[in-house]
């Protein structure tokens, strides 16, 4: 039996996640098999990679082929860096973390409405996750994405019956610096405005 989350043990060990990811892992955690073994045959790896120094990582090449009996200690602290480098290729998760995503936020004074949104910038155009308050239930919402240029895109159509914390998605081929405003609307109106 496996588990998709298993590749995050490794960036939990190591405080790679952000605080939402990290608390949405640790409840996983709690009932996954999997990751609780996973979990047990990773954890002694951070307090092992801490005994490396940078120079025994940038050396590991030069180690000649018939060294003469090397102590289990080094052999295990190799292991370790290798162990290390294969998950940093393979999830890239461990030191390059991307930077935050900006996020517009407003409230408006005739409809109550908050809202926010991250932008994340993609190669196709800008992925936004949206958060809201006040909305009223059962309304059908949308949001269309103008430009600098006075070009406009629908960028995402939801239902209000969701969850305060839950993340709406929406997405517009404009890149985030093309993009001047965001208004958000129901079948009664405009409910917010965001603007960076």
């Amino acid at each position: 039996m496996s588990c998709q989350h298993t590749v995050d043990v490794g960036a939990y060990l190591f405080g790679s996640l952000e605080l939402k990811e990290r608390s949405a892992f640790e409840k996983h955690l709690s009932g996954c098999d999997p990751c609780q073994a996973e979990m047990l045959r990773l954890a002694p790896l951070p307090g092992l990679l801490g005994r490396l120094s940078l120079e025994d990582v940038e050396n590991l090449d030069d180690i000649p082929e018939c060294q003469p009996k090397p102590s289990h200690h080094r052999r295990v602290l190799i292991a370790c860096a290798a162990v290390l480098v294969l998950l940093a290729l393979a999830g890239g998760i461990f030191y390059l973390r991307p930077s935050p995503a900006p996020t517009w936020a407003a409230r408006d004074q005739g409809t109550g409405v908050e809202a926010s949104v991250a932008m994340v910038t993609k190669s196709w155009g800008t992925e936004m996750r949206f958060k809201f308050d006040n909305v009223k239930s059962g309304a059908r919402c949308k949001v269309v994405v103008f430009s600098k240029e006075g070009q406009r895109e629908i960028g995402g159509w939801w239902g209000s019956d969701h969850a305060y914390d839950e993340e709406i998605p929406g997405s517009t081929s404009f890149k985030l610096d093309r993009i001047d405003h965001l208004e958000v609307s129901d079948e009664s109106g405009l409910l917010v405005t965001l603007r960076p």
